[in-house]
């Protein structure tokens, strides 16, 4: 059986999104040392192989994923953000639910992975607009046309 583009693109997209995930969960800060560097490489593959997905989408549906990240970037920020700094007593009694060390682990590799392939799809879809996208003439090209 053939994989489709779509189907190619879903695969590509179900690797390389846990790939940001676990360069998200195994940095330790900006320290240099072999695991941040590791960290760094996990993320680097990951939001390349999440942008090379859908770069050969047309414009509009580049920011139709643009949008999509960003609101699961929302999303998955509301329950670390609750977990990690409560300010009155009904945030602390769901931070305290969520203390688990494992837990805010899980949950800021989920946000920081959401956030992260945001901005990859969003720069993607900037310079989309601008003309420096695959399939789409370059920007000497349409120089030369005018």
């Amino acid at each position: 059986m053939r994989l489709t583009e779509p189907d190619r693109s879903m695969l590509l997209t179900a690797i390389s999104v846990p790939l940001v995930a676990a360069g998200v969960a195994s940095t330790e800060g900006f320290t240099p040392s072999v695991r941040t560097l590791l960290a760094l490489a996990l993320v680097t593959v990951g939001v390349f192989g999440t942008t090379r997905a859908v770069r050969d989408r047309p414009v509009d549906a580049l920011w139709a994923a643009a949008r999509r990240w960003w609101a699961v970037a929302f999303v998955s920020f509301l329950p670390y953000g609750l977990a990690t700094a409560p300010a009155n007593e009904g945030a602390a009694a769901v931070g305290e639910a969520l203390a688990d060390p494992a837990v805010l682990l899980a949950l800021e590799a989920i946000a920081g992975t959401a956030v992260l392939c945001a901005v990859a799809i969003t720069t993607l879809s900037a310079m989309a607009s601008y003309g420096v996208h695959p399939g789409a003439p370059s920007p000497e090209e349409r120089v030369l046309e005018d």
